[in-house]
């Protein structure tokens, strides 16, 4: 059996958000449809702060209305497990005002005829700072969030779960633990949506094959057989992203071993993070980043941009609009979807 297989509730999402007809209208041995898509990060700033409209903020459901109308089709939205859980006088995590800020945005991308991924961006840790798969309790803590998360929005099918941005502290051995843990909480809570699965190590895709990620990761199992992995890549010289400057090649070449991979033994990709600064070399090699994913539908399920929503100011990667006008990037990434995503690679 396949590691990756979209059930029929999520194939139906998933074709009318891209204008087939009905599930079954498409042919169960061709790529389901393509999902591009952005981040829009701002409920994960300030991690040590706990005012909201202060230390953080969530997107507004005016940028998803300005990128669906660009075309873009599904929204990675951040959040800190603390913020949209709390702890009841037994100890047991329940939802807060963060968590109905998070469901009313899912619900207006879904009007949009989007989708959203709910991202823990908690880099491999609990809502109470464990290292998931090392301390003790870790991953019952982070299972019991997912299955609290999930048992509320399991009828939400416009919808996937993140299960962490980049675990980096712990071996693939451990995080792979925590991550058998919440899917298998996400599934008993009732849940059939995609789960996109990060790897250890920051999550890169240039490195996947070269850490324990490569073997590791192939124990992730999935009660209901429907996730993707998720891997992230910058096009700088260390994959940081920190940088404007890119490396030559890099575009074509950095996905390739994790494609590799991932064709190899039968599973799926999807690619969280990406981004590039606005000079002629970097919008060349994200170009090619888009290219080398549209050329390997097999295995890519789409792809969602490094970043927008609010407070980004001068974020050099931003695509938020500024003073009314587009980013350039954003002109890069409209060119694949005007073109149903093959302008010319």
């Amino acid at each position: 059996m396949s590691l990756f297989r979209i059930n029929k509730i999520a194939v139906l999402a998933l074709a009318l958000l891209a204008g087939v007809g009905a599930a079954g209208a498409r042919d169960a041995t061709q790529p389901p449809p393509w999902l591009p898509g952005v981040n829009l990060d701002a409920g994960s700033f300030g991690p040590s702060g706990t005012r909201l409209g202060t230390d953080y903020t969530y997107p507004t459901t005016e940028e998803i209305d300005y990128f669906t109308e660009k075309g873009f089709k599904v929204f990675r939205i951040p959040f800190l497990a603390k913020r949209v859980l709390r702890s009841d006088a037994d100890g047991h995590p329940k939802p807060t005002v963060d968590f109905s800020i998070l469901t009313k945005l899912i619900d207006h991308a879904a009007s949009k005829d989007a989708m959203v991924i709910l991202d823990m961006h908690d880099y491999g840790r609990t809502a109470t700072g464990k290292l998931i798969g090392r301390d003790p309790g870790s991953v019952e803590e982070f299972a019991e969030s997912w299955e609290t998360i999930a048992a509320l929005l399991a009828g939400r099918q416009t919808l996937m779960f993140g299960l962490m941005n980049e675990p980096n502290e712990q071996t693939a051995a451990e995080w792979l633990e925590g991550a058998n843990a919440a899917v298998a909480a996400i599934r008993r809570a009732g849940a059939r949506q995609l789960v996109l699965v990060p790897g250890s190590h920051w999550d890169t895709a240039r490195t996947w094959t070269t850490t324990d990620n490569k073997k590791v990761m192939l124990g992730f199992q999935d009660p209901a057989d429907n996730f993707a992995f998720e891997v992230h890549q910058y096009l700088d010289g260390n994959s940081s992203g920190t940088h404007a400057q890119v490396v030559t090649g890099s575009g074509s070449k950095r996905l390739t071993a994790f494609t590799e991979w991932a064709r190899k033994h039968g599973v799926r990709g999807f690619l969280g993070e990406f981004g590039w600064a606005d000079n002629a070399a970097a919008h060349k090699e994200g170009r090619a980043l888009l290219c080398a994913m549209a050329s390997n539908r097999d295995v890519w399920l789409g792809w969602t941009y490094w970043a927008a929503g609010p407070w980004w100011g001068d974020y050099m990667f931003s695509i938020e609009p500024a003073n009314g006008e587009d980013r350039p990037q954003l002109k890069v990434l409209t060119q694949f979807l005007e073109s149903n995503h093959t302008p010319q690679c």
